[in-house]
């Protein structure tokens, strides 16, 4: 039984494939409309439709806006075709010529019957139909949606479609000058005006303006004038606009029965990238929404859901949010809405064809599932419904179809070759373009999906021309036992496109090649295998993973270069290691609970990677060229060694031979100029590159690890696990307790922990690590005889006797090696505890330091640069007789009598004198004594108070006999400022700055004196000086007095007569309060006291006037700004007369009052005045 007899419907029937909605041949749509298949879905997205339209009777509506969705052949624009079909009543013709209207037509066939009466007799509608992907994007004339939708409505009425050409077409419509023009046009050109607008408009217009309308354009030049305004004017299309003109279009149709419909099919492509389209498309759906009073519905078609839009809007996602409002009303179309199509339209079974195809599945149904795998979710419904076809061929294809419109420009140039998917399988099953006649072939068979790719080869050619052509060059290949090697690369490129879904796998492949129930689908993955294999040597497919891809011809080129590469030996050991060092670079070892790293060495098949280390780990990869038995005997005499031997890999070998002839070629396309494919196929490369070894590689090393075998100490041992790194470090950890027999499994935890002992006192927190190594004893005092004190101890005496170097570094060094293997920090920790017990000192940048409080210990100690660069020694008992005279003789008590009572009495002398020269600094300060007093008493508490601080008597005694000779020295001046007299310095000092101007100027003898006095004061050894600066003191102190009295007299004397001068000013004739006012700067200071200074702030205790303040020049100032501000309390003179002064001068005050009177005459002119001056003596 051939295929052909299980189908109810002649397979060799001519069918519409792709459906463009401008097409309107009535024979065509009469098919499209007759063959259309209408699922439950589609029904109820019509029906909304249809009620949104009802809606429209009661004015505007919200749903106006229909947004329809769905991939590349799920059949958009066909229903589009249909909505605009069933809303406007077009003519339909089917095959006999008889005439049927569209409306009755399809409200019979899809059920709408109820609607058809409001449609024949409530509305006249107009449809707009607008295919976008016929459109160029770059074409300014049609850039936006606004303007292609006007074009299309003045298009529909016999308007131009030029937007300032159809201004003028309605003008002399409106003007009924229509006929007129057209018939002047004929006349004139001898053509029509349709003809004639298209490149000769505006030539026409100039001559016939004139010709029709002499009283509006009286010349050609006004005319003129009037066609390039219009030019500029109607150019732009706003969306208002637009739908501004669709509602009048709909009014004139039949006032409230007028309805326009637009249908805009692939917005979506149509768009594109471009956020100013989205915010037209936008801009004219929310004019529908808000202007358009019910009169406009706005239908649009795209792939995406409005939601999907989002990651295309690399900004303005706001669009989105609007866009949603406005397309209320959405249908989405679901692929397997197109399978329902096909198994419908021409795939459907007579009852016994189905019966047959059953029957075929129940006795194959274990062959057929096995081989048909590429998606095995299939019911057998499914598979009875599809046969020929998988029942997963039609929703693949479909997905392989959307895939391979990836831009606008791809998807236009797809719709004029592409064909359905309806057309594909119509095509296989007639045998088209040399293909097998699929209808003709007997029960069992199955269209394999190359049978697709070669009924798409007409598409494919628009749009992979060159891979169409490349397959040429593939079929030379020939054939693997009977399956040509094409076969595979055909499916191969099919399924790459949708390789995220259907895996390029060697499974799917098969299972995509399967063309009868009866195929053996081992032998035929075998087959592929062996094809596939082919296509690489060839350069024709890469390999990732387990998935194979095809490569375009230019990719191939570049392939073939990659296989050229193949790398040497020599390459492939070097790789080998290479790799291993990459695998291994982060590789630690961390002993104990602590993790304390230890330095371990590593080699790799005989090259050394890291060296150093007393743990040693020997690795030799799967191309390494080494036996058992050798491995074994160097374990033997090397215990501290793990020797480990990968077991071989081939599927190693074959990639790591891949990754170099990669790596080598990349390396010599470095500078290469590479086309844009080639560049992309470089990209993919490095992407291979990096796959290769930083994972795959790695991976199969040490998998190849970890199955092979490792040798310790002359014995194999056994990893288990598959982390290889873990293993290694598992290893490592037996040999390491065997070696560090006296590791210590605690560090401090953090720098700062190792300097804490410094400062510490009995009493206070260390961190927790000094008890946990028992450092402190249980009464707060150093436990000397430790263990890991005594080990540091012994190894700086060992080399202080024999010389090796006795550096932070070495010690570091030292006890970081076996038996020991300690933290730096747990070295540096125990160091600082013998320094703190005054039983080690520290050599650093030139100075020996035995001190705990020295500020640069907690540097050397918490800092490990530092104390490596540090060196220490071992430091003698101190002398405590000797501290004990020191002691006695400094501090005047009785020495201690042993070594203990000692280094008490230094720590109670030091508290008691540091507390009582911190004292003392703060009075100097206060009182402003020289800085050097304040600082040998600072100095003096420093010294004391660090040993006071010094819990341990050893380094407390020590550090006072450093120190010893300096306190005595400091001391003294001490013990003299505890007697000192500071309220009778701070008088001294106040008299000082308070007559400073007064005893600059005086002479003599008293002149001596108050120098003395002032340098004195602020000198260093001003305790030496003190009783001198006294005596100096009293006697100009008697000076002072006499000199203040006669000073504060004469001022207040001439400060009285410069007030009565004043007040004879014309001014206190006018304005008498307010010039009274003004002498209040010096009215301030007057005084009626006796002028005699008292301490201690030496100066008059009623007008508080320095001597300084009393200088005869300062109330000359005054008077002068006094006598300014009194001039200008004098009322404006009429006119300003020349000013004659006769006056006879007997005193300089006389003087001064002439200058005043020419001065008050200056300010009155407000302008330049020339003085003339004559002067004689009297007698």
């Amino acid at each position: 039984m051939r295929i052909r007899d299980l189908l109810e419907r002649d397979p060799f029937r001519e069918i519409e494939g792709v459906v463009k909605i401008t097409d309107h041949d009535p024979i065509r749509v009469w098919r499209e409309m007759d063959e259309y298949v209408p699922t439950e879905k589609v029904r109820q997205a019509l029906r909304e439709v249809l009620e949104t339209l009802l809606e429209t009777k009661r004015g505007a509506t919200e749903r106006a806006c229909v947004w329809v969705s769905g991939f590349f052949g799920s059949g958009k624009s066909h229903f589009l075709k249909v909505v605009g079909y069933l809303l406007e009543n077009r003519e339909l013709r089917d095959a006999d010529g008889r005439i049927h209207r569209s409306q009755e037509f399809l409200c019979r066939k899809f059920g709408l019957e109820n609607y058809l009466p409001h449609l024949q007799h409530e509305f006249r509608v107009k449809v707009l139909f607008i295919n976008l992907l016929d459109c160029d994007p770059q074409n300014p004339e049609l850039s936006t949606i606004s303007r292609l939708i006007l074009r299309s409505l003045l298009e529909a009425q016999g308007f131009s479609t030029s937007f300032w050409i159809a201004e003028w077409e309605k003008e002399l419509r409106a003007l009924e000058k229509w006929e007129d023009f057209r018939s002047w046009v004929q006349q004139k050109f001898r053509r029509s005006w349709e003809d004639e607008r298209k490149l000769n408009a505006e030539t026409v217009l100039k001559q016939a303006l004139p010709a029709l309308l002499p009283d509006r354009y009286r010349s050609e030049e006004e005319a003129s004038q009037a066609v390039q305004e219009s030019k500029r004017k109607f150019n732009t299309v706003e969306p208002s606009r637009t739908v501004g003109e669709l509602v009048e279009f709909a009014e004139r149709m039949g006032g409230n029965t007028g309805r326009v419909v637009v249908l805009l099919d692939e917005v979506g492509l149509y768009i594109g990238d471009s956020v100013d389209r989205l915010k037209d498309l936008n801009s004219v759906a929310e004019q529908v929404v808000q202007r358009g009073n019910g009169k406009i519905l706005l239908i649009a078609s795209a792939q995406e859901a409005l939601r999907d839009l989002v990651p295309r809007l690399t900004r303005d996602a706001q669009i989105l949010s609007w866009l949603q409002d406005r397309f209320r009303a959405k249908v989405h179309l679901e692929p397997a809405e197109v399978q329902e199509v096909v198994a419908e339209r021409l795939l459907k079974k007579t009852p016994g064809g189905a019966q047959q195809v059953s029957a075929l599945l129940e006795q194959k149904h274990g062959t057929i599932r096995a081989a048909l795998v590429l998606d095995s979710r299939w019911q057998d419904r499914d598979f009875v419904a599809h046969y020929p076809c998988p029942p997963y061929a039609v929703r693949l294809i479909q997905d392989v179809m959307g895939s391979l419109q990836t831009t606008t420009e791809e998807a236009r140039r797809l719709s004029g070759a592409a064909r359905s998917v309806l057309q594909l399988v119509h095509g296989i099953l007639r045998g088209e373009g040399g293909m097998p006649r699929g209808a003709e072939q007997p029960l069992g068979w199955f269209v394999a999906l190359d049978l697709f790719f070669d009924s798409l080869r007409g598409a494919l050619s628009v749009l992979r021309s060159e891979q169409m052509r490349a397959f040429s060059e593939i079929e030379r290949l020939g054939d693997v036992d009977g399956l040509p090697v094409l076969r595979i690369a055909k499916v191969l490129f099919l399924l790459q496109h949708v390789g995220t879904r259907y895996p390029c796998t060697v499974d799917n492949l098969a299972s995509a090649l399967v063309s009868s129930v009866d195929v053996d689908i081992h032998a035929l993955r075998e087959k592929v295998r062996l094809g596939l294999q082919r296509l690489r040597e060839q350069g024709w497919v890469a390999e990732e993973g387990e998935q194979y891809r095809l490569l375009t011809p230019a990719q191939h080129v570049l392939e073939q270069e990659v296989n050229r590469n193949h790398p040497t030996v020599a390459e492939l050991k070097e790789a080998a290691v290479n790799l291993l060092r990459d695998v291994l670079r982060d590789f630690r070892y961390e002993h104990g609970e602590i993790r304390r790293q230890l330095a371990v060495s590593i080699e790799v098949d005989g090259t050394v990677l890291r060296e150093g280390g007393v743990l040693k780990v020997a690795l030799y990869t799967p191309l390494a060229d080494v036996t058992d038995d050798v491995l074994l005997e160097k374990s033997i005499g090397d215990g501290t060694t793990v020797f480990w031997e990968a077991a071989k890999d081939g599927e190693f070998g074959q990639l790591i031979k891949r990754a170099v002839a990669v790596r080598k070629t990349l390396e010599q396309w470095r500078t290469r100029p590479l086309s844009e494919e080639q560049g992309s196929y470089r990209d993919r490369l490095e992407k291979e590159d990096r796959q290769l070894w930083e994972v795959r590689l790695p991976q199969l090393v040490q998998s190849a690890f970890m199955r092979g075998k490792c040798f310790i100490g002359g014995n194999e041992v056994r990893s288990d696990g598959d982390d290889f790194v873990a293993a290694v470090r598992e290893q490592l950890r037996g040999i390491a307790h065997r070696i560090y027999t006296d590791f210590i499994d605690r560090r401090p935890m953090k720098d700062d922990d190792c300097a804490a002992i410094l400062t510490w006192r009995p009493g206070n927190v260390l961190p927790s690590i000094y008890s946990e190594l028992y450092l402190i004893t249980p009464d707060q005092q150093i436990m000397r005889d430790n263990r890991y004190l005594k080990a540091i101890k012994s190894e700086i005496q060992r080399r202080q006797n024999t010389g090796p170097d006795c550096s932070g570094k070495a010690l570091v060094e030292h006890f970081e090696g076996p038996p020991y293997g300690w933290d730096p920090r747990l070295v540096r920790l125990l160091a600082a505890t013998l320094v703190k017990a005054g039983l080690l000192g520290v050599r650093y940048q030139g100075r020996d330091i035995t001190d705990p409080n020295d500020p640069q210990l907690r540097a050397i100690f918490s800092q490990a640069r530092e104390f490596q660069r540090a060196a220490f020694e071992i430091l003698p008992e101190v002398d405590w007789r000797r501290a004990s005279e020191l002691c006695s003789r400094i501090f005047g008590v009785q020495g201690g009598d042993t070594f203990e009572r000692t280094a008490a009495l230094v720590q109670e002398q030091s508290r008691h004198w540091c507390q009582l020269a911190g004292q003392l600094a703060t009075r100097c300060r206060d009182n402003s004594l020289p800085q050097q007093l304040e600082e040998q008493c600072h100095r003096f508490t420093e010294h004391l108070h660090a040993i006071a601080q010094t819990e341990e008597p050893n380094a407390r005694l020590r550090r006072f006999l450093e120190v010893a000779d300096g306190l005595e020295q400091d001391l003294s001046a001490v013990r003299r400022l505890k007697e000192f007299d500071f309220d009778r310095f701070r008088l001294l000092r106040l008299f000082v700055r308070q007559t400073q101007g007064w005893g600059e100027n005086l002479e003599g003898e008293n002149a001596g004196k108050w120098r003395q006095l002032s340098e004195g004061i602020n000198a260093p050894d001003v305790l030496d000086r003190w009783d001198a600066l006294q005596g100096n003191f009293a006697a100009l102190w008697n000076v002072y007095l006499e000199d203040y009295v006669r000073q504060h007299r004469a001022f207040q004397d001439h400060l009285a007569g410069v007030l009565e001068d004043l007040r004879k000013h014309p001014s206190f004739a006018h304005q008498p309060d307010r010039a009274e006012n003004l002498l209040q700067p010096l009215r301030r200071w007057q005084c009626d006291g006796e002028g005699r200074p008292a301490e201690p702030d030496f100066v008059c205790s009623r007008c508080r006037l320095s001597f300084s303040d009393m200088a005869p020049g300062k109330i000359q100032m005054e008077k002068q700004e006094i006598v300014r501000k009194l001039d200008g309390l004098l009322p404006k003179p009429p006119r300003l007369e020349s000013l004659r002064v006769e006056r006879t001068v007997d005193g300089e005050g006389s003087l001064e009052a002439v200058v005043d009177e020419v001065r008050r005459y200056f300010r009155q002119a407000g302008r330049p005045v020339r003085i003339r001056i004559e002067a004689e003596p009297l007698g």
